[in-house]
């Protein structure tokens, strides 16, 4: 017998080889995906440059919903939806320079999304569907490395293929959402937006819960209404509904949603956008 082979095959290989192997292949791909939307981007970037080069135009575009944009970026938004419905995908991010890249293994499309913008504290929701694994701990590291952002958290669901991020901007912020095929991908950009900045805002709210079903359910409860998962200083977390202008219209919308829903112990708040509920 060959006593090389025999030596060979007694070799005993550490069980943590496998996931370190596993770990390397997922930092490559999104590396790929990320190499991918760099060179797309750049594409773009020209086309859009001459499409504005021979006109007086104020370039809006980027601060619209839904408006498809050349080559394989897909619409460019601050609040709305877009995306694909998928299954299984996994969800991680990387950043390049002041962009955070969220990317989704073996995909070409980003799945089905929303993106929604609240204030006090002011923040984007961002909602996958047909999502089953959240790479949180990379997505977070990318997202805190912004100098617009104070936190971001995960948010409850009930539902298992949906997976909810809550980034929290400071003062002034806000964040345009590019969506991108081939291979599916959603750029953040933050950037300066002074008009809301020191708002006095009104909402609804329940009182503070430990991260669980409990505040999951309620979240659930309100859906139709809009509700948000807000994150308190203290580590708690409460349901938010709804933005109002003035003391009195929030207070005439608690009693229209007592009455449609039974009181459920909301109540008023207020805060502006730079402010973190202390509980």
């Amino acid at each position: 017998m060959n006593a090389g082979k025999v030596k060979y095959n007694s070799i005993c290989i550490p069980e943590e080889v496998s996931g370190a192997i596993d770990a390397g292949i997922d930092r490559a791909r999104r590396r790929k995906s990320l190499r991918a939307v760099k060179r797309t981007a750049a594409g773009v970037a020209a086309a859009v440059c001459v499409m504005f080069a021979g006109a007086n135009i104020m370039p809006i575009y980027s601060y619209a919903a839904d408006i498809p944009v050349l080559g394989d970026i897909v619409r460019v938004l601050h609040v709305g939806s877009g995306g694909e419905r998928t299954d299984g995908v996994q969800a991680g991010a990387e950043t390049e320079g002041k962009t955070v890249v969220l990317t989704f293994s073996d995909s070409k499309t980003a799945p089905a999304y929303t993106v929604e913008h609240f204030l006090a504290p002011n923040r984007v929701v961002f909602k996958l569907h047909g999502v089953r694994g959240l790479d949180f701990e990379s997505i977070s590291e990318s997202v805190l490395s912004s100098d617009a952002v104070l936190d971001v958290y995960r948010n409850m669901h009930m539902d298992d293929s949906t997976m909810s991020i809550t980034i929290v901007m400071k003062a002034g912020y806000s964040c345009e959402v590019s969506e991108y095929s081939n291979p599916g991908a959603l750029a953040l950009n933050f950037s300066a937006d002074t008009e809301s900045a020191g708002e006095t805002v009104y909402y609804l709210r329940s009182k503070s819960l430990p991260y669980g079903d409990e505040l999951g359910y309620l979240c659930e409860d309100y859906a139709k209404e809009g509700a948000s998962q807000v994150k308190t200083a203290a580590g708690e977390y409460f349901v938010s509904i709804g933005q109002y202008g003035s003391m009195e219209d929030a207070e005439a919308a608690l009693e229209e949603l007592n009455a449609k829903y039974g009181d459920k112990g909301l109540y008023v708040a207020f805060g502006n956008s730079g402010e973190i509920p202390e509980e």
